[in-house]
């Protein structure tokens, strides 16, 4: 688990950026005109990585669900709304507690309008992947029932990755007889997560959430680099990461799929 946060870490920007500026600079004396090459490369792409126009963009590549009704999910059969984990703070000293982060809280809001519009309940996923060892389901649970006034109807408590949500999601809702979902997560990382529930053997309505808009490029202020624009492109990076890795290391035949096809029977 380190390894692999330690190198997802080092191949998204900035820290992608930031390796291969310091790579030039050792290259500096022999290869100076291919170093500088590099660290202006390097820099404009953190700079375009960073803007509301192309981190827009980026995650318009990866909206491939739209928007769902509260009819179509009725219409759907869905026996669960499905909310995949995000993360959280370990202690959030305004609430004397551990909290949801900003992106779990807008899959929670979600949450709660679906429902309040569907009736469908809900099952919250994550376990404790955090230092402190807070169940990430457990956090969520607690934010939405105290508020929103929702009460949850499932937790899964033991993963840690997509691949895993859709395992152990398996293993409680399959003994209940529901095959089928909405799965609710943002829409740049719906493709992967639909994929892998899917192959757990669940019927899957997608219900997206923070659907992106495209920043017209004529606009100077969207050129503009800022944190916002930065951390989108990073996880619409990271979740092409995430479809490579399935595609090339994690093939139909594969321990992960055997073990999520167990659920598929």
């Amino acid at each position: 688990m380190f390894l692999r946060l330690l190198l997802k870490s080092l191949l998204l920007p900035p820290a992608i950026n930031l390796l291969v500026i310091v790579f030039a600079l050792l290259l500096a004396r022999r290869f100076r005109r291919f170093s500088w090459t590099l660290i202006a490369l390097s820099t404009v792409s953190l700079w375009l990585l960073s803007t509301a126009v192309i981190s827009s963009r980026l995650a318009g590549t990866l909206h491939q669900f739209p928007a769902i009704s509260a009819e179509q999910a009725i219409e759907s059969g869905a026996g669960a709304i499905v909310v995949l984990g995000s993360s959280h703070l370990d202690f959030a000293t305004e609430y004397g507690a551990p909290a949801p982060n900003d992106d779990a809280m807008v899959r929670l809001h979600y949450t709660a309008n679906l429902h309040r519009r569907t009736g469908i309940p809900v099952m919250l996923t994550g376990g404790p992947v955090n230092k402190l060892q807070h169940v990430h389901a457990e956090v969520l649970a607690r934010a939405l029932e105290q508020e929103y006034g929702l009460p949850v109807k499932w937790l899964e408590q033991k993963s840690a990755t997509t691949w895993q949500n859709a395992l152990y999601s398996a293993e409680i809702l399959h003994q209940e007889g529901i095959r089928d979902i909405l799965l609710l997560t943002h829409s740049h990382h719906m493709p992967r997560a639909v994929h892998l529930f899917e192959i757990a053997g669940f019927n899957v309505t997608a219900a997206p959430t923070r659907i992106p808009s495209v920043y017209t490029a004529s606009d100077w202020r969207f050129w503009l680099p800022g944190t916002t624009g930065l951390d989108l492109s990073a996880d619409v990076l990271h979740e092409y990461l995430g479809l490579l890795w399935y595609r090339f290391v994690s093939p139909v035949d594969s321990q992960l799929e055997t073990d999520l096809r167990q659920y598929a029977r």
